[in-house]
């Protein structure tokens, strides 16, 4: 199945300053497919969207939305299986006031 993966802010530099990019992936989760996106696209992704400590999940400060919802917004979380032709955004941290 296709995954299509739009980074957004710093977190595009991360998908090549691409708009979006299109990733294969077998029966998922969105966490695992965090942690195979930052496999597939380099060293230069663990950081920003990984957690650091040996890929233990997603990097617990961006924002993971599927199809435009938040990931702890889904019924099943991280947890929740991906479909082909879905969606995943990366946001980065965003502080201000």
């Amino acid at each position: 199945m296709r995954i299509r993966v739009t980074g957004y802010l710093t977190l595009r530099g991360v998908i090549g300053n691409q708009r979006a990019v299109e990733i294969e992936a077998e029966q998922i989760t969105l966490r695992d497919f965090v942690q195979q996106l930052s496999l597939e696209l380099g060293d230069e992704t663990v950081p920003p969207v990984s957690d650091p400590g040996a890929f233990q999940g997603p990097n617990r400060r961006i924002l993971i939305l599927l199809n435009g919802r938040h990931s702890s917004h889904l019924p099943d979380g991280l947890d929740t299986e991906l479909a082909d032709g879905d969606e995943v955004a990366l946001f980065p941290p965003v502080a201000g006031g």
